[in-house]
């Protein structure tokens, strides 16, 4: 990504010159949500904010993986994706099933009846809805999953929308690798049917156009997450140590589509080691570390991977500085980030949520979406695909951009300050209408 393109002027119909309405509108937000990855749910936090801004009377609700988790957090109503997400599962643990015959007659008897009772349920929740929002985060995509997992949700509801007379639009989307061609027709036939849509980068953009869809009078904005409250964003608190304070986000990425399991796991086990290599830089030139969590479950099990890997080499975290609390919510992590000098991540989020608060950062990319983040701040060049992670020059990267954070910040901070603006502009464009 160079630069955010500029949407046309679109014509709205609105209520004042405020761009606020007084019509209660009810809109469901779509998304992964509630699977405790603490970007996607600064994404609908993100979004919720500012519709309520705008629609202090609306009747907002969330449509999600967990309903639970998600009203929980965000102290509004919401309703299940699918219910097979809970048929396979007991206590959080996975029941193996038998095949053959057994696997027939499941698919015949439970499977097939209950998607058509999910299509059902689907409609019958959205009807009286004016507006469906497919909302930000990678859900156009199948890496880690298969064509009936993201790509198939995203169809039947973008369909169910439509078909329960519903506006839909996507809004700020990310899109990720899609492998198989199935899911390239549940994507594209759920892009066809909205009536506005945008992505948050132009690597998104062109990388859907690359799919065969046509995607050149789609909008592109900034991440929705730069449209977070300023409320939200503590002030950053005077340092505990005279030390630099590295955050360091971690990550457990396996891509199943294009490695065996022996390959994932081997992958995997290069990539710790080299942040234990880095890890122990760190500490032997006097830096603190505090770890950064983008994800509740995945990301809790690379902390621990990471710590018993380090204690073998002689480090404990009490000796060397190092911090590692988790998060389990947004505020809790951005609370941790504000704690920092650089971060150094493979998450996202973790690298927005650092630059929101004027801090610098190098990407460990594990997909181009993190490069397209950090050109857009004049970053471009601290980046490196995490599958070929190279320790030389993820130090060279570091040392360099410590050695220039101050004359980062300017620039950093400006365009912060661009893309609320630009998201101020996107939120008209998507409810102007409602």
């Amino acid at each position: 990504m160079t630069t955010l393109e500029m949407p046309e002027t679109i014509k709205l119909e609105t209520e004042s010159s405020s761009g606020r309405s007084s019509k209660r509108a009810k809109i469901g937000f779509f998304g992964i949500f509630g699977i405790q990855n603490l970007g996607n749910e600064c994404t609908l936090q993100s979004i919720l904010y500012n519709t309520r801004e705008r629609f202090p009377f609306g009747e907002i609700y969330s449509i999600c993986y967990r309903p639970d988790d998600t009203s929980r957090r965000h102290g509004v109503p919401a309703v299940p994706i699918s219910a097979r997400y809970f048929q396979s599962r007991t206590d959080g643990k996975v029941v193996h099933r038998k095949g053959g015959l057994h696997r027939l007659a499941r698919v015949l008897f439970q499977r097939i009846p209950g998607e058509i009772l999910d299509w059902v349920k689907a409609v019958k929740n959205l009807r009286g809805t004016d507006l469906v929002v497919m909302t930000g985060t990678g859900m156009l995509t199948d890496y880690s999953t298969s064509a009936f997992g993201y790509p198939y949700d995203v169809f039947k509801w973008s369909v169910a929308a439509k078909l329960a007379g519903c506006k839909l639009r996507f809004v700020g989307i990310g899109v990720g690798p899609i492998y198989s061609p199935l899911s390239r027709r549940f994507i594209h036939t759920a892009l066809s049917l909205a009536d506005c849509r945008s992505y948050r980068d132009n690597f998104s953009k062109a990388r859907i156009a690359k799919t065969g869809f046509d995607s050149s009078k789609d909008l592109v904005y900034p991440d929705l997450v730069f449209s977070i409250p300023k409320s939200s964003l503590p002030t950053r608190p005077a340092p505990r140590t005279q030390k630099t304070v590295v955050g360091l986000g971690i990550m457990d990425h396996r891509d199943i589509h294009i490695a065996t399991p022996e390959e994932q796991e081997a992958s995997y086990s290069s990539y710790l080691d080299k942040m234990c290599d880095f890890v122990c830089w760190l500490v032997k030139h006097g830096y603190a570390i505090r770890i950064l969590q983008g994800d509740v479950t995945y990301d809790a099990i690379t902390r621990a991977d990471l710590k018993s890997r380090l204690e073998q080499r002689g480090i404990r975290y009490e000796e060397a500085g190092i911090f590692d609390e988790g998060s389990s919510s947004v505020e809790e992590l951005i609370q941790q980030i504000a704690q920092v000098d650089i971060v150094v991540s493979p998450r996202f989020h973790n690298l927005l949520l650092g630059l929101m608060l004027n801090i610098p950062a190098v990407s460990i990319s594990y997909d181009p979406k993190n490069d397209s983040l950090l050109e857009g701040m004049g970053l471009g060049k601290y980046c490196q695909p995490l599958t070929e992670l190279n320790l030389e020059k993820l130090i060279d990267q570091f040392v360099d951009v410590v050695a220039h954070i101050e004359e980062f910040k300017p620039t950093i901070s400006q365009r912060v300050a661009e893309y609320r603006d630009l998201l101020e502009k996107e939120y008209d464009v998507i409810f102007g209408d409602l």
